[in-house]
């Protein structure tokens, strides 16, 4: 008969054997629902303290309340670092609560197990530390929940454009600032509904004052970015064509930051040793190079020299420079930077320094050769093209054709031309050129590479440009005045116009299904149609306007079906196999006995000799041929110098 107090299970031979503490206490817990996780806490402890100060003790029937769980309550007090009243009882009220549990089952447990007296006091809200002050008790009333402005909507359309580009920080503050306008709007003019109706006096200068007013005060650096921001999302609903008047932040609204005193300005570090032999050498590059480039070569050069100037503070001159282990020790920095650098940044990088120290040497500074080797340079990811699939292609066109709106056009008129988009910004009104009968091109202005061209069209891009026309004679008169000679009308700022195409095409590619279109998505779907219609490669570099040939070919996309086209194309033409052409020789009665006969005899030897040798499977004996040529031609070229003598 079964014992009390003991758990048993049966074995795979159907005998009876006990249970461990442990796992009945496990079992108990998966038995009640959704346990709270202090249950499985406490049990782990309490059976730890078991197994390290009590190991004989096996079954619930053995469990005494002393020693066992007055040693137990002992050993949480003595925790270090120490355990709060609050933890203490909740492992006491978890214990009892199992071994409650257990004993209303029918084991044979101990009466009186755990006491009232074993537990912590609790702690006390109406006896504070004498210490702390007593905080005001809070009453709390029903606060009506704000409610958005109805223009907070269009701005937050806008602000979701900006975050493509903007870091999240400089985005939160973007809503920040039209958050506290719009609620000042909500209050003192209600009955504001759109933007048309904002005027400068009362609706901003109001604002203006109203964050003046602010208790606590706001600074003026606050202050300052508020405006901003709210001056730079009004400029770009105007851009996006929604009838906003112009001037209603002016430059004198946006308060002037305070400056630092001198003495809680930072002094400026020390500038890096070797930096002035560098930078009159960059300021040389800067009369042929664009602004861009000549940055790029100065952030090289300040990254070097930091690096020297924190790692090698004893080297004192350039011809002490050494590619072990200056130029290695650089290296392993670039590649352990945190956030890693990318590739195509460390190949800058090490490019840029490369032409510098060139460019030092060769004006006879004492540096030594081979400091940066090409093996040093890392090679860039090469990625595949970026066009979009034949079909992905026409939903998407089928798309922009439907919207039939200013953007659209322009969007189609970058896909059938393949200009770049800033292109596409700054065309001229009159960019069409008549090339004679029937004949027209596009004048496409500088760009990237400060080069223009002209790129033939043909009728759809004719009517692509004429509808832009038409569109662009329907925008405001105050965007127009700002965009005199332009195709597309703007505001100013280019780069509002490239966020408002860059948003039309990924609103239209999401509704045709096409995933992360961007508009060189478009250059690159242009390029791989141009080679798969039969356009050479040296044609497509004059249409995309490039000056290297491999970067075209970065351009171009070449399909699986491209490859079979052109390898049965191959197959096709290889139909018939081509001849090795046949060597005229001397008929006998014209070799004659002197040099030129000599010479027209070793010229028909030496041809049939190779003619024959290709046609040998041996490699030996055909490299004994060779060898009998070579010694033909040394004979050829005695005699050649004997008939010149005579001569």
């Amino acid at each position: 008969m079964p014992y009390a107090g003991v758990v048993y299970k049966l074995d795979a031979a159907g005998q009876e054997t006990i249970l461990p503490i442990a796992q009945v206490l496990d079992a108990r817990i998966q038995t009640l629902t959704a346990p709270p996780p202090y249950y499985r806490a406490a049990a782990r402890r309490f059976l730890a303290f078991l197994q390290t100060d009590f190991p004989r003790v096996l079954q619930l029937s053995e469990l005494r309340r002393d020693p066992h769980l007055l040693g137990w309550v002992r050993s949480l007090c003595e925790q270090d670092p120490p355990l709060s009243n609050s933890s203490r009882r909740i492992y006491l009220l978890a214990l009892r609560r199992l071994l409650h549990d257990f004993a209303s089952e029918g084991h044979a447990l101990p009466s009186e197990f755990i006491l009232a007296e074993d537990f912590p006091p609790r702690p006390s809200a109406l006896s504070p530390n004498r210490n702390r002050p007593l905080k005001p008790q809070l009453v709390r009333t029903d606060v009506p929940r704000f409610q958005p402005h109805p223009l907070f909507a269009i701005l937050d359309t806008r602000i979701q454009t900006l975050a493509i580009t903007l870091r999240p920080q400089t985005v939160r503050s973007y809503r920040v600032a039209a958050r506290r306008f719009l609620s000042y709007l909500q209050t003192d003019f209600p009955q504001l509904s759109c933007f048309s109706e904002l005027c400068r006096d009362p609706h901003l200068l109001g604002w203006f004052r109203s964050i003046c007013q602010q208790q606590p005060p706001l600074s003026a650096e606050t202050r300052h970015l508020y405006i901003l921001k709210l001056r730079c999302l009004l400029h770009e609903l105007d851009s996006d064509g929604c009838p906003v008047q112009p001037g209603l932040i002016l430059p004198e609204d946006i308060p002037s930051r305070p400056r630092r005193h001198n003495h809680d300005r930072p002094s400026p570090p020390s500038p890096p040793r070797f930096q002035e032999v560098f930078d009159a050498r960059i300021h040389i590059l800067a009369t042929t190079l664009r602004p861009a480039t000549v940055e790029n070569y100065r952030l090289a050069a300040r990254r070097f020299l930091c690096f020297l100037q924190t790692d090698f503070p004893q080297l004192l001159h350039l011809s002490q420079l050494r590619r072990d282990p200056h130029l290695f020790g650089w290296f392993r920095h670039l590649c352990q930077q945190h956030p890693p650098l990318s590739t195509s940044t460390r190949q800058k990088y090490l490019l840029d320094l490369r032409r510098l120290l060139h460019d030092l040497a060769s004006e006879g500074h004492p540096l030594p050769p081979g400091l940066i080797l090409p093996e040093d340079i890392p090679s860039r990811p090469r990625y595949l093209p970026r066009a979009l699939s034949p079909e992905e292609d026409q939903r998407l066109q089928q798309e922009l054709r439907r919207m039939n709106d200013l953007r659209s056009n322009a969007l189609l008129l970058t896909r059938a031309t393949g200009i770049r988009i800033g292109q596409c910004i700054n065309l001229a009104s009159e960019c069409l050129r008549s090339l004679g009968h029937s004949q027209w091109a596009l004048h496409v202005p500088l760009g990237k590479l400060h080069t223009e061209r002209l790129v033939p069209i043909d009728e759809d891009v004719r009517h692509i440009v004429t509808r832009l026309l038409t569109q662009r004679a329907l925008d405001p008169s105050s965007r127009l005045d700002t965009s005199t000679g332009l195709l597309l009308p703007r505001s100013g700022n280019p780069k509002a116009l490239y966020y408002a195409l860059s948003r039309a095409l990924k609103e239209a590619a999401e509704r045709v299904s096409c995933h992360r279109v961007t508009c060189h998505r478009l250059r690159h779907t242009f390029a791989t149609e141009m080679v798969r219609l039969g356009v050479g490669l040296p044609a497509l570099m004059k249409l995309l306007g490039h000056k290297d040939i491999r970067m075209t070919l970065r351009y171009v996309q070449v399909t699986q079906q491209d490859l079979q086209r052109e390898f049965q194309l191959a197959r096709q033409t290889a139909a018939h196999h081509h001849l090795i052409p046949k060597l005229p020789l001397p008929a006998p009665l014209s070799v004659t006995a002197d040099l030129a006969g000599i010479q027209r005899a070793l010229t028909a030897t030496r041809h049939l000799l190779e003619t024959y040798r290709r046609q040998l499977t041996d490699e030996k004996t055909r490299r004994k041929l060779q060898r009998l040529d070579k010694r033909l031609l040394d004979v050829a070229s005695q005699v050649d110098q004997i008939a010149t003598t005579e001569k």
